[in-house]
């Protein structure tokens, strides 16, 4: 009996850092924040996964990549989470004719879904086709010691080249920091700001 209840203890152990290498196998980076009070945000932003096609109402292909990101509170108090990109395509290339566009789309992102294709995302195309030319937001409270993970999607319209990206906090402006080699921008997209 002791025998078995050794090997049951020995899987579940296995499982569980097998499960949370997996995860970290597709982190890009891990930042923590602490602001002059002491509060605390962790963020994980993945690596990219896709590489699937995009057409848009008028006939461009895209290619595009899925992204996933972590906001973690550490602080004692909740903080708002607002994020938004808007409608327009944005050029980080030299030539104007090359662009991306970037979507929050509202499937929800969960640790378990890391192994799959596209993270899991299973809605993007009905998703983009209602939301082409809309902004995309995201807007939520995160309470002290929870976690809010959600997908983020670029589109890249005649383009090539290794995608990252990830959230930047700078005091309480959120920033998408995004290179497809050899190129990068910093994009300003909202903010997280801590509840009194």
């Amino acid at each position: 009996m002791r025998l078995l209840t050794i090997y049951i203890l020995l899987t579940i152990y296995s499982t569980a850092i097998g499960q949370t290498s997996l995860t970290r196998n597709w982190v890009d980076s891990e930042v923590k924040y602490t602001d002059s009070a002491g509060k605390v945000v962790i963020m994980h932003s993945s690596l990219p996964r896709g590489g699937g096609r995009y057409t848009d109402s008028i006939g461009k292909n895209y290619s595009y990549v899925i992204f996933w990101t972590r906001v973690i509170n550490e602080s004692t108090t909740p903080l708002e989470l607002a994020i938004k990109f808007p409608a327009d395509s944005l050029t980080i290339f030299p030539s104007p004719d090359s662009y991306i566009r970037i979507f929050l789309p509202p499937d929800t992102m969960t640790l378990d879904k890391v192994p799959l294709g596209d993270y899991g995302l299973t809605n993007l195309q009905s998703f983009l086709d209602a939301g082409f030319n809309k902004p995309s937001m995201l807007q939520r409270t995160i309470n002290s010691k929870e976690e809010c993970l959600f997908y983020i999607a670029v589109l890249i319209y005649q383009a090539r080249g290794t995608a990252r990206a990830g959230l930047v906090l700078k005091e309480q402006d959120l920033f998408y920091r995004i290179s497809i080699d050899p190129q990068s921008a910093l994009i300003p997209c909202g903010q997280i700001v801590f509840k009194n």
